[in-house]
């Protein structure tokens, strides 16, 4: 008997401490000001999409984007040259940066603006990722 195959669903968190600020916004954002930014990451795909060893995603991946995030100012990141590095802008960045590591994956990024009173967040996903394996 055999069990058919479903889609595979990773999770990571990470935590990075890093500032900026919002040009053209009427507040205290516009001075720069820091975070401890909580990233939440979901990864989907399927059996067949392992490698050799068995892997689907190598999460040393999430290691590089918080590496290019984390203690950084992150409006000096080149991708925020012409954007604000907003919460719904970093959840962009992060689900591109998933995506060039691995473009035949589905991605859920979920950024919440204070790690530790998670009162405000912003999520974004791929067309792909199906909701209903989580």
């Amino acid at each position: 008997m055999s069990i058919p195959l479903t889609k595979i669903t990773l999770h990571t968190e990470t935590a990075i401490d890093s500032c900026h600020r919002l040009n053209n916004y009427d507040g205290k954002c516009v001075n720069l000001h820091g975070h401890t930014w909580l990233i939440q990451v979901w990864i989907q795909g399927e059996d067949s999409q392992k490698d050799a060893v068995g892997i689907l995603f190598d999460f040393g991946g999430i290691k590089q984007i918080n590496e290019e995030l984390d203690h950084k100012n992150i409006s000096e990141n080149p991708y925020f040259e012409k954007i604000n590095p907003t919460a719904e802008n970093i959840t962009m960045y992060i689900l591109l940066r998933l995506n060039k590591l691995d473009p035949e994956l589905d991605y859920r990024v979920k950024v919440y603006e204070t790690a530790v009173l998670k009162k405000t967040w912003c999520q974004r996903q791929t067309n792909g990722f199906d909701i209903n394996y989580l």
